[in-house]
């Protein structure tokens, strides 16, 4: 199958009576299968009615029953239910491979339930396992009122992002980055008495379908129901590992062609020496560094190419400063902006202190954070400029590159193999370099290659080893920063919602609606 992207956003607007309008949102670029469905289980009391369907506007055919196994022609232009014991599913002809805008809507009753002191919303409303991957996905809730700390708490769960309060009053849960594989949107929103007036009454509080949310259980008082509880969600935990391991060899796959451990080393520079492309594959890839390397490697290569420079104070201590008569124009749009924050914070005299980066960030939280977060699809992009990725998918030529970076990697990472090697690519020293810093192991490899010949390091790197252990130290200081800013801007989120901001990875049991599986077939 070949699925260039998936974008998926959910509007739920709730009505005072409990029902939820739902719409969502799929823009999606397919060459292969002949429908999109949604999985709709655990319904419990809820209903789903007024089902429909659209494409850039043009409405379908709503069918009374759905076979799932007519042809693409024969599905085009026409949705429908599938309806089994667990649940529904949601079914529309793709129609005709190319982009599409998918704009689906129906309504699930009850969806909010009356309980003892609150009313709540908990609702899976974007499923696990969605083939292809979603690229984004982003799910907005408005009540009849504005929502906000005064009247509601929030949380979310099941995937890595936020879930926040927005301006208008609306409740929004966001993923984060572009690692949803096995991921779904699992939503909890607490709302005060007053608000709805649902006819879906349940016999319990608030605070114990939050202790089930959270630890992911969802016991009743009778015994027998508890066992097959357990059992079924022992059997679900089982069906996620083993579904999220196929899902991480595929990424694997469709990332290298081959597996991790087959990728042996590599000498030569990747991806044209692309950072966020290279940085954008390790996070695909899991082998990202914790700390926000990339800035690190980005101040290296400014460093060799003289538009940072580096000298010592009166205490021997490392300082940048700029040199604006350097060119700039080698430097992409997160380079630049990376020079022009450090050049801010290094204050009126233009020379950046060891903590002086770490201080400005602090007070430039949202700003630090937003370009650390735009890195990611900013790889995305200039891999399909250069042709390394078509979507979603790489392509021949960058799936070569992926493997000589993870080549290079393993190269950079063999202290025997570089004392074998001498000084015969010293040329490619300054970039060993960048990469290393990358990698995470910029102290160790700068410490290897002084040691192969410390003239030639001293050459390469244009500094002493000294100084240019002092300038690794420094890089990685302003790579944690950066980290905490983004870290930072996360709690800052927290504070804003009261309860909730960050998302859960796991947790959420006891929901209503969603399932497993769903998307293109």
């Amino acid at each position: 199958m070949h699925l260039l992207a998936l974008f998926i956003s959910v509007f739920l607007e709730l009505l005072q009576d409990g029902t939820a309008v739902v719409t969502e949102t799929w823009d999606i670029d397919s060459t292969e299968g002949t429908e999109i469905y949604l999985t709709r289980n655990n319904l419990g009391d809820i209903d789903i009615y007024d089902f429909g369907v659209s494409d850039f506007g043009q409405p379908f055919v709503l069918e009374d029953s759905w076979d799932i196994d007519r042809s693409l022609s024969e599905k085009a232009g026409r949705c429908g239910m599938v309806t089994s014991r667990n649940g529904r599913e949601l079914c529309w002809g793709i129609g005709s491979y190319g982009n599409h805008h998918f704009v689906v809507t129906y309504r699930m009753s009850n969806a909010v339930k009356s309980l003892e002191d609150f009313d709540a919303l908990h609702m899976q409303l974007v499923s696990p396992g969605i083939s292809p991957t979603p690229d984004d996905v982003s799910v907005t809730v408005k009540a009849p009122v504005r929502l906000g700390e005064d009247n509601s708490r929030i949380w979310g769960f099941g995937y890595r992002g936020s879930v926040n309060y927005t301006s208008e009053g609306y409740v929004r849960f966001c993923s984060e980055g572009n690692s949803f594989d096995g991921c779904s949107v699992i939503s909890l929103i607490r709302f005060d008495k007053g608000i709805f007036n649902s006819s879906s009454i349940q016999d319990r509080d608030f605070a114990s379908l939050l202790e089930m949310a959270q630890a992911g259980d969802d016991f009743g008082d009778d015994t027998f129901e508890a066992v097959v509880a357990l059992l079924t969600s022992a059997f679900i935990v089982l069906v996620l590992i083993l579904c999220a391991v196929m899902m991480r060899r595929k990424v694997v796959r469709n990332t290298l062609g081959c597996r991790i451990k087959d990728v042996g080393w590599y000498r030569d520079i990747p991806f044209d020496g692309d950072i966020l492309q290279s940085d954008m594959v390790l996070e695909i890839l899991g082998k990202k560094n914790t700390r926000s390397s990339v800035a690190g490697a980005m101040i290296l290569r400014m460093i060799h190419n003289g538009i940072i420079l580096v000298s010592k104070d009166n205490k021997g201590k490392v300082e940048l400063s700029f040199n604006d008569n350097a060119s700039r124009a080698s430097l992409n749009e997160a380079e630049n902006e990376l020079y022009d924050m450090m050049k801010r914070a290094s204050g009126e005299d233009s020379v950046l202190q060891q903590k002086e980066f770490g201080r400005w960030s602090r007070s430039h939280v949202s700003e630090v954070s937003d370009w650390a977060g735009s890195l990611s699809l900013t790889g995305r992009r200039n891999a399909r400029v250069a042709s390394n990725m078509e979507g979603r998918r790489f392509t021949a030529k960058g799936q070569q590159n992926a493997r000589n970076l993870i080549g290079l990697r393993n190269f950079l990472s063999d202290y025997t193999l570089l004392k074998e090697r001498g000084t015969a690519e010293a040329v490619l020293w300054k970039e060993y370099m960048v990469f290393a810093a990358l990698f995470g192991i910029a102290e160790k490899v700068a410490k290897e290659l002084q040691e192969i010949n410390p003239q030639a390091f001293e050459q390469q790197m244009s500094y002493d080893y000294n100084t240019t252990f002092q300038t690794l130290y420094m890089t990685r200081l302003m790579a944690d920063s950066i980290t905490n800013a983004r870290t930072a801007a996360q709690a800052a989120s927290a504070a804003r919602s009261g309860h909730g901001g960050i998302s859960s990875f796991g947790g959420g049991g006891g929901f209503s609606g969603g399932g497993f599986g769903g998307g293109v077939r």
